[in-house]
């Protein structure tokens, strides 16, 4: 595991992103403007790159978005933190990129009130900005609740580890240590080591007629709790940061897994679609997934004679948050429903006021993929909220489910 390519820091994981994010520079004072000047430049399609929708699984760029976006003056992300927006809650699934895309649609009239009375420009995205800044708050469950050590411990008795392996003083003496893994302050880490020995300790289990452990709910995070609490030298950490989703999925098919598992029906068909099975599942949910079908594959595969998929470097922490960023996507909409909801919510009285305003729509839609759509929304919200005031109109709020079909009936015409 020396040759992994960890980086060495001297402060806990959670603090880690969230330190990086702590000292880039602050927006607390850049996005104040003069009383009375008017808010920012609408983009444009002709101005918006044609960037393809795509989880940005680095926490950083969405970050930084979050701040020179002024976000950050008014919502919180940490309990410690108290702001006068909704507090953005880690531990919250909020969906797929329309699904979170639109819960900043519908709160616009509000933040606009509150940007007035802060003197702050009401912001615009590019679709690279925004696709960041949505992929930050996707991102943001990810990392699931801390473990708890007590019961890691416990955990570690029951599931039998301790009659082959010991920790500190705890176990079988002469065991096979765990100490060693204390250092590494990541439960894939752990999972990774556990898939690569899976055939070794299937095999003396088996042998002694014991049950390979499974585990349920937060018990693979208290598992990690207890290692890392063991560790001799709290300066020497090494950390692992969040994957990249391009290399787990090229990893899914050169791995194998694409043979018996699908995504949404794309692959084999002798294992579950984890398109459907995974969807909510934070790295702890599918660290523990992953193991608990290791018993069954390791059958499958003596069976077969196939050769066990081992994991080197970082490929294991690729494979995870590819997985998790399976659901980020939108899928296609219903255009039959898109057309009620483009009438209800009163969008026709002006896109389609006239042939020519239809036809103009229509074209610039013709061809965007779903962040292009959300930019144009969301920076066309100054002029949309003006017209819908005079008119009496209210702001038409719409799920992430009516943005999907409202699209799709856009671009059937």
């Amino acid at each position: 595991m020396d040759s992994i390519r960890f980086r060495k820091l001297s402060i806990p994981f959670f603090g880690l992103l969230f330190f990086i994010a702590a000292v880039l520079p602050g927006c607390d004072q850049s996005g104040k403007r003069e009383a009375g000047v008017p808010g920012g430049t609408l983009a444009t399609s002709s101005t918006m790159e044609a960037q393809k929708p795509h989880l940005v699984s680095d926490l950083i760029p969405g970050r930084k978005v979050f701040e020179a976006k002024n976000c950050n003056q008014c919502h919180s992300i940490f309990e410690r933190e108290r702001k006068i927006g909704p507090k953005l809650k880690s531990s919250r699934f909020y969906g797929s990129f329309l699904d979170i895309f639109s819960l900043l649609w519908n709160h616009a009239p509000a933040m606009a009130v509150k940007m007035r009375r802060e003197v702050l420009d009401r912001p615009t995205f590019s679709t690279t900005e925004l696709n960041e800044l949505v992929s930050f708050l996707y991102m943001l469950p990810y990392l699931g609740e801390p473990g708890d050590a007590r019961r890691g411990e416990a955990l570690l008795e029951s599931k039998s580890c301790f009659k082959c392996h010991s920790l500190g003083k705890k176990g079988r003496r002469g065991g096979t240590p765990l100490d060693s893994l204390a250092v590494y302050q990541s439960t894939v880490v752990l999972l990774q080591r556990m898939w690569n020995h899976g055939p070794e300790m299937i095999g003396r289990m088996t042998t002694t007629g014991t049950s390979i452990p499974t585990f349920s709910g937060n018990e693979m995070a208290d598992i990690f709790s207890a290692l890392t609490k063991e560790t001799s030298d709290k300066g020497k950490k090494v950390f692992l940061g969040v994957g990249n989703a391009e290399n787990g999925e090229k990893l899914f098919t050169d791995k194998g897994c694409i043979k018996c598992h699908s995504i949404f029906g794309k692959g084999g068909k002798r294992a579950p679609d984890l398109g459907k099975t995974v969807a909510q599942s934070n790295v702890t949910k599918l660290t523990t997934q992953i193991w608990n079908h290791v018993g069954r594959m390791r059958q499958l595969y003596n069976q077969e004679k196939l050769q066990w998929p081992y994991f080197a470097e970082t490929e294991m922490n690729d494979l995870i948050v590819f997985l998790y960023s399976l659901n980020y996507l939108d899928k296609p909409g219903d255009a039959a429903k898109g057309e009620k909801i483009f009438t209800q919510k009163k969008c026709i009285e002006c896109h389609f006021k006239t042939e020519e305003n239809k036809q103009k729509l229509l074209g610039a839609l013709k061809a965007i993929n779903t962040t292009q759509f959300a930019a144009e929304l969301w920076n066309h919200t100054s002029a949309m909220e003006a017209a819908m005031v005079t008119q009496g109109v209210p702001w038409p709020e719409m799920t992430g489910a009516q943005l999907r079909d409202v699209l799709a009936f856009l671009q059937k015409q």
